[in-house]
């Protein structure tokens, strides 16, 4: 009678080991379907070709092994820039999967929270790569990813960059990199993803000369696509601060940049999609001069998302098929016009919100915005017609200050060249005259009401509407109007573009 309970004991734990090893089976086979949709997703994207693929499935793990190459079409146009050394490298990576299975696949690092499958990948690096590698790494893999996969596909990936601390005293060069976290969540479908990443920072030194500084680069991002097919949301990136300096005798360099960002915004109007970008400097110093803040904001509007979806994957498919430059280019104008007229029918909007820079000399602003109406397809046959449904505007303002230090640039590096072996004029001399020069075009140009001159402050307001310009509120006749009456050139009253 004592051995019942023993027996009892050992049947329950049969029971259970017998009953998480089916579960773990189960789970390996779901993983597999899971992995192969996520390969599937690799595969479809125009910049690689998959190689080779090996699964070998267990009851507990199973080991994936596939090798990946850049597509020749993308590599081709390089060849065509002469780049012979590519030709020596093989692009191409191979990596190993190892798939721990559920339920609770981190059991025995004494976590216990119910995955379909944990996969660790390690990419296999040339041996010439794995030593360069292993002077900042030592025995720690460069590149750390893993990928958690819930029951119902959900998952998230953790990529990790380790930190080092690498010297070499006969070089006297110097890195110290304090690594790099990123996770990224996504839905079974991948129809939602989140990304999160920062890199606390860089510092690099070499010969006493050169020095790099990067502090606090991170990004994140959080998308759901759409309705039509469009991924939608926000991703923003920060960078605090980065320096770099060299100390040559000939080309000295110091440069500092601090409070860099930049954010994109994709939303949905019923159909439409909504785009728009910002990037924000706080501060660069150049050699001592100083710039900054800027700032640079732009947006498209109105644009018909399934078009978009449809063009990006028709593009994609000539990338992938195409491997002349050349040809591609033709091939994508004739799927645009065969698939992407939509886009202009439904009255699309691009703008400069904002461009602001704060230079030593002044502010330089810039505001412009496109825009079309009323397209049909047959204004493609008809130029004239085009430009008449086309909208714009545009309102610049310079400092006089900044257009004299280019024009001086320009006299100056002309002069160079015409006189390298001659006698070189006085530079006193050739300021004067570039100056007296730009201030007679000024002087002409603001009798024209082409530019206005406010003091310092140069301006000028350009409008395109119902197939005129005018400048400052003056007509300006193209050449294909130059026959009309100066009053089929004045604008008719009318909305601007948005």
């Amino acid at each position: 009678m004592k051995q019942k309970p023993l027996l009892i004991a050992l049947a329950a734990i049969g029971s259970a080991a017998l009953a998480y090893t089916g579960a773990s089976w189960w789970a390996g086979k779901q993983a597999e379907i899971t992995l192969a949709k996520q390969h599937q997703l690799v595969a479809d994207l125009p910049y690689f070709v998959v190689k080779s693929r090996q699964y070998t499935r267990g009851i507990f793990s199973s080991q994936e092994r596939t090798t990946i190459a850049l597509s020749p079409n993308l590599i081709k146009p390089y060849h065509i820039l002469m780049l012979e050394g590519l030709g020596k490298i093989k692009p191409e990576m191979t990596y190993t999967q190892t798939i721990k299975h559920g339920p609770l696949p981190l059991l025995l690092s004494g976590n216990f929270s119910p995955f379909k499958a944990v996969v660790t990948t390690d990419i296999e690096f040339t041996a010439e790569t794995q030593a360069f590698l292993k002077k900042f790494f030592g025995e720690q893999k460069p590149l750390q990813i893993e990928n958690r996969i819930r029951f119902d596909d959900d998952g998230v990936v953790l990529v990790k960059i380790p930190s080092f601390n690498h010297e070499e005293a006969l070089s006297k060069v110097k890195a110290v990199w304090q690594g790099m976290d990123a996770s990224i969540s996504y839905g079974g479908d991948f129809n939602s993803i989140a990304i999160s990443a920062v890199a606390p920072g860089l510092h690099f030194e070499a010969n006493d000369k050169v020095t790099l500084d990067v502090k606090e680069l991170r990004f994140e991002s959080s998308n759901t696509r759409g309705a039509a097919g469009i991924m939608l949301g926000e991703g923003k990136m920060t960078l605090a601060s980065a320096a770099f300096t060299q100390l040559e005798k000939d080309h000295p360099m110091d440069v500092k940049m601090d409070g860099l960002s930049y954010q994109v915004r994709t939303s949905a109007e019923g159909e439409f999609i909504n785009s728009g970008g910002d990037i924000d400097l706080k501060t660069l110093a150049l050699n001592g001069k100083n710039y900054g803040p800027a700032a640079l904001s732009v947006s498209a509007n109105h644009l018909h998302g399934p078009t978009l979806f449809k063009l990006s994957k028709a593009m994609a498919q000539v990338q992938r098929e195409v491997a002349d430059p050349a040809e591609q280019a033709g091939k994508m104008l004739k799927v645009f016009r065969n698939e992407g007229l939509p886009l202009l029918r439904n009255d699309p909007s691009l703008a400069i919100k904002r461009l602001s820079v704060k230079l030593p000399e002044g502010e330089v602003s810039l505001q412009a915005a496109l825009s079309l109406k009323g397209f049909e397809d047959k204004d493609l046959d008809n130029p004239i017609k085009l430009l008449e449904k086309l909208q714009a505007k545009a309102d610049l303002k310079v400092p006089k200050q900044v257009v004299e230090t280019v024009v001086l640039w320009k006299a100056r590096g002309a002069i160079a060249i015409d006189t390298e072996e001659g006698e070189q004029p006085d530079t006193e001399e050739l300021d004067n005259l570039a100056r007296n020069l730009m201030e007679s075009n000024i002087r002409k140009l603001t009798e024209q009401n082409l530019i206005r001159a406010d003091g310092d402050m140069l301006s000028s307001s350009a409008q395109w509407l119902g197939g005129s310009l005018t400048v400052n509120g003056t007509p300006i006749p193209l050449p294909w109007q130059m026959g009309l009456p100066a009053a089929a050139a004045t604008v008719p009253p009318a909305e601007p573009a948005n």
